[in-house]
């Protein structure tokens, strides 16, 4: 069987599969939000403090070759920060 035939065949068992599997996608996709919801909880608590952390060193070491890469890093990292926090105020506004 040729590389075309193969990769022929693969399709038609992707599509297949996807088409009987219908009711089953939308249980996947709210078990994937709740998945998604509680990585998020656990990124708040444990990962933000130690990101920003990690921001602000990056940006000292930064600050030691040139002073504008060290700006330029610490204003990203805490506009991110800020942005990050204010993310429920700003998706509000969008009216979401």
């Amino acid at each position: 069987m040729t590389s075309k035939g193969k990769s022929y065949r693969a399709l038609a068992l992707t599509l297949t599969l996807a088409a009987v599997s219908g009711p089953a996608r939308a249980q996947v996709i709210a078990n994937l939000g709740a998945e998604l919801l509680s990585w998020q909880a656990v990124f708040d608590t444990n990962f933000v403090p130690i990101a920003v952390t990690a921001g602000l060193l990056l940006a000292l070491v930064a600050a030691m070759f040139s002073r504008i890469a060290g700006v330029v890093v610490f204003v990203f990292t805490v506009a991110g920060a800020a942005a990050y926090g204010a993310r429920d105020a700003i998706i509000a506004l969008a009216g979401g």
